[in-house]
């Protein structure tokens, strides 16, 4: 996975629709097999809207308008299932359906429910649920929306001109040391697969 940040630009104090909880109490509701490919459909709709994502496409009006209207509708429905199901387990929903789960946080417009899920996301990673780069990812995305430096450098934005941009790093000389402690791949590595990714430049 890589983190281009390129959704929610102008929703960064939406909210999504009524919900009382963020994560799901002790008497949770069990995941059945319906709401599970409810689930998995969802994250497949995450990844379709963001197909052929470049330099044309982040230039596209349209193009981006679909994305944060699917982002959003992905997100208040998460939420939901989240408050009466709790985080979706592999054991509950199958890998795909939880990697969607992850990637529609991710890739939310809703920055506050966002910035919610961190600590959710950060104990599916202790549990062994999710792979420490999703912490990264996230961590990183909510530092970048709060206007602050990232820590293991894994967010990039669109300059607007047909490149991307590294986005501001805390501490730029122990990156790659941070990477390496979740498991990740050098800086420099990582910008390589970007920018095959999208077809863009990295710029710093």
């Amino acid at each position: 996975m890589v983190g281009l940040a390129v959704t929610g630009s102008g929703c960064a104090d939406a909210k999504p629709a009524d919900s009382n909880a963020d994560t799901a109490t002790a008497t949770a509701t069990p995941w059945t097999p319906e709401v599970a490919e409810e689930l998995r459909a969802m994250g497949t709709v995450d990844q379709e809207v963001r197909e052929g994502v470049g330099p044309e496409t982040l230039a596209d009006s349209a193009f981006m308008g679909r994305m944060i209207r699917a982002d959003s509708a992905n997100s208040r429905r998460l939420r939901d299932l989240i408050a009466e199901h709790g985080w979706p387990r592999s054991a509950d929903v199958g890998p795909d359906a939880a990697e969607g789960a992850f990637l529609i946080v991710q890739h939310t417009p809703f920055e506050d429910w966002q910035r919610d899920m961190l600590s959710t996301i950060e104990e599916a990673v202790r549990s062994g649920e999710l792979d420490a780069q999703s912490y990264a990812l996230l961590y990183d995305r909510v530092q970048t929306k709060l206007g602050r430096p990232q820590k293991y450098g894994t967010q990039l934005s669109p300059t607007g001109e047909g490149t991307l941009r590294l986005d501001s790093l805390g501490n730029p000389e122990a990156v790659d040391s941070l990477r390496a402690e979740l498991g990740m791949p050098p800086l420099e590595e990582y910008l390589r697969v970007v920018e095959e990714a999208y077809r863009m430049e990295v710029v710093r």
